[in-house]
């Protein structure tokens, strides 16, 4: 399937760290490559943040991470991947935003400023990259693994929902993209202007 999938730039910023923490830390260090990414979301879940800053680049990574899944799905229906190919992409997603959920939740009563409102409107975020997952990309993960030719009316208009529905996710992630700067002025640091480039994560991860 060809269509659009209304996909807007993400505001994330790179790390502008005005802390002290050691220079290997995956939490404290610029991320510009998935692999840095991957550290982050690594020494995050294993509870490697130790304040609020930390915290937060551990909760951005794992938007990322999922952020970049979604992307490629556009890559996957393109192609014309397989339906296990499609299949085995949504159950990693899934298991992706289950482990973000839990990684989080390790961190509840630290009191960092803002903690609770990131952490909510971080669940808010990834549950509804979940029912996107499971209400509109499985069931259409058969009709995006052949040509659009070969598309059934019921394919169309179930597709037709799944773009209103990423819609609705799209107002949800740019409250998180908004509320990014809110929290860092919360817990005293500071984001640079410079952008995450998505597509070069979505490359790269795609070459792997």
């Amino acid at each position: 399937m060809k269509k659009s999938f209304l996909l807007l730039p993400l505001g994330f910023a790179f790390l502008a760290s005005c802390g002290n923490q050691p220079d290997n830390d995956a939490l404290n260090q610029i991320m510009d490559d998935k692999e840095d990414f991957e550290a982050a979301v690594v020494s995050f879940e294993d509870g490697g943040a130790t304040n609020g800053e930390e915290y937060f680049f551990g909760v951005q990574a794992e938007v990322v991470d999922i952020d970049v899944m979604l992307r490629e799905v556009e890559s996957f229906d393109e192609t014309d991947a397989s339906k296990e190919e499609f299949a085995i992409h949504y159950d990693t997603m899934l298991v992706m935003i289950d482990d973000c959920k839990k990684a989080m939740k390790q961190y509840e009563g630290k009191g960092w400023p803002k903690q609770e409102q990131l952490q909510a409107l971080t669940v808010e975020w990834v549950d509804a990259v979940a029912a996107l997952v499971n209400d509109y990309l499985k069931p259409l993960a058969a009709p995006m693994s052949i040509p659009d030719d070969q598309w059934k009316d019921k394919d169309f208009e179930l597709y037709d929902e799944y773009l209103l529905a990423y819609e609705a996710y799209l107002e949800i992630d740019s409250r998180w993209v908004d509320f990014q700067y809110e929290f860092a002025t919360a817990n005293n640091f500071q984001l640079s202007d410079e952008t995450i480039d998505m597509d070069a994560l979505i490359e790269e991860d795609m070459a792997q």
